[in-house]
């Protein structure tokens, strides 16, 4: 008697959980043909998303190689005219010490010389009472 109650048991619970199983093996199937549905749309699309990303790395690079010529150019322009602003202020730097000895700019600077003298005398001379 107690093999058969056992045994009853033990049915009834391989029933029950038979009859909870069902809704989440339901669940499981369901997800399993949502992601099939999922994986084909993305097998389908994919090619098409692959070719569209290797296009926009094509023009990325040739855009960064177009930018990277003309900083070039622009960095040789710049260099060349670095060196010549480099060329005139030497070429100025070694003429102005041989035209300071020059005798016109020597009377030019004894004539602001005198001039300021004079003005200096005048103003003395003109405000004192």
């Amino acid at each position: 008697m107690n093999l058969e109650i056992y045994w009853l048991i033990l049915g009834i619970a391989f029933f029950l959980l038979i009859i909870f199983c069902i809704p989440i093996l339901l669940q499981i199937w369901l997800t399993t043909k949502n992601i099939t549905l999922t994986l084909d749309t993305l097998n389908r699309s994919l090619p098409i998303i692959l070719k569209n990303l290797e296009e926009i790395t094509t023009n990325i690079n040739n855009s960064t190689t177009a930018v990277d010529r003309e900083i070039q150019t622009i960095s040789d322009t710049v260099r060349r005219f670095h060196s010549a602003i480099d060329g005139i202020i030497g070429d100025v730097q070694n003429l102005v010490p041989k035209a300071a000895n020059f005798p016109l700019f020597r009377m030019i600077k004894n004539a602001t010389a005198i001039i300021k003298g004079v003005r200096v005398f005048l103003n003395v001379f003109l405000n004192k009472r």
